[in-house]
């Protein structure tokens, strides 16, 4: 018989438990099988612009949101040229700003102009 932690096994007991060198070797066969990650994961924000050169960012977020809703209402909803100004606003505004100041428009309170 095998002695274990938790009291004394038959010996068929203790060949159906994997040993600690037989564990450690299925977990780095587990690792060993994972698929890589890549690593080519690029990160954009809003692009530089002259109009707001301060550390200061919120009337940027202010005017970028402005300009993409300017844009939607001009050129349609979901329209392909205003992805990009979607993609500004949305990488330089606080999430909770831009939640209220949508709930906003749609109670037709927004004192944004576009």
């Amino acid at each position: 018989t095998t002695r274990s932690r938790r009291g004394t096994m038959s010996d068929e007991e203790a060949k159906e438990e994997p040993t600690e060198v037989e564990e450690e070797q299925a977990q780095e066969e587990e690792v060993a099988e994972e698929p890589e990650v890549s690593r080519d994961l690029e990160v954009k924000t809003t692009p530089f612009d002259p109009r707001f050169p301060q550390t200061n960012q919120a009337k940027h977020c202010y005017t970028r949101y402005n300009e993409f809703h300017k844009c939607q209402a001009e050129k349609g909803e979901g329209a392909e040229e205003c992805e990009p100004l979607a993609k500004f606003y949305r990488s330089i505004c606080p999430t909770e700003w831009t939640e209220k100041w949508n709930e906003e428009r749609e109670a037709g309170t927004w004192p944004g102009r576009y």
